[in-house]
């Protein structure tokens, strides 16, 4: 499946192609990583769901990352440290 992904830009007309992620074969045994975005409760939300999936599963939590700011985008370095990171799967979410 194909996605277009479109620049908010007004004057900018350019549109890259982009494709989802392939599925994961198992759950088994996963990395997971974990993204807070700052607000309240984010955090014991996705680390609760995490643990779901490694009692259900098997695997553990290697990477946990905050963003800090719920209105922000994460910034370059956050995306470079997921980007590199050794996981099999990120969770995020939103508190409150």
């Amino acid at each position: 499946m194909a996605i277009e992904m479109y620049t908010p830009i007004i004057d900018d007309r350019r549109v890259e192609a982009a494709s989802m992620a392939s599925r994961l074969s198992t759950l088994k045994n996963s990395r997971i990583g974990l993204l807070s975005n700052g607000k309240h409760n984010a955090d014991v939300l996705i680390q609760m769901t995490a643990d779901e999936f490694i009692n259900n599963h098997g695997g553990e939590v290697v990477l946990e990352l905050n963003k800090g700011n719920a209105s922000r985008p994460c910034s370059d370095d956050l995306v470079d440290t997921v980007v590199k990171a050794d996981v099999d799967f990120m969770i995020t979410a939103v508190g409150d």
